[in-house]
């Protein structure tokens, strides 16, 4: 079973919710919400990871899984289990076990994607292309398309004043 990813841009964490809400109170993802949510179907690009060594590569930086710093909007922040015990207890149905989650990324990581600049996103894509998570299954071309996807959502957030989401489930 794979874990689908969509990041979308909204002002805050409860009008991103109310975007993602069908009426049954769970955010549903955007790329399947009958609305003109601005959201970008990134099926297997994780936050913490392959965002995060696109990030990395985009500041220059060494990746590390902190690097792409978030806030978790769904399930509840006051529902999270306090320890692996309690976590460990949790029903099978559980949100926090289940999904789908929600995080707010951090400006920084909308600010660098949004101020990037244009001519170096081939060379960008090219190494994104190459890190060993897409184990050699990322054509460059395809690679740019997202980085360039990436980019495009970051600034009109930007520009904006709205923040970047990023929605999963199993």
């Amino acid at each position: 079973m794979g874990v689908l990813f969509d990041y979308f841009r909204a002002s805050d964490g409860q009008v991103a919710l109310q975007l993602l809400d069908e009426g049954d109170g769970i955010p549903h993802g955007p790329t399947t919400v009958d609305t003109d949510i601005d959201a970008l179907d990134a099926k297997g690009i994780d936050s913490t990871v392959i965002l995060g060594k696109l990030l990395a590569l985009i500041l220059n930086v060494p990746w590390s899984v902190d690097l792409v710093a978030t806030v978790m909007v769904w399930p509840p922040e006051e529902t999270k289990p306090a320890s692996v015990e309690e976590a460990d207890r949790l029903p099978e149905d559980s949100p926090w076990t289940t999904g789908p989650w929600l995080e707010e990324l951090n400006d920084r990581v909308r600010d660098a994607f949004a101020n990037v600049d244009d001519y170096a996103l081939p060379s960008i894509a090219d190494q994104w292309a190459r890190i060993e998570e897409f184990d050699g299954h990322m054509d460059a071309t395809l690679a740019l398309d997202i980085v360039e996807a990436f980019v495009a959502l970051a600034r009109r957030a930007q520009q904006a004043n709205e923040r970047l989401y990023c929605w999963c489930c199993l």
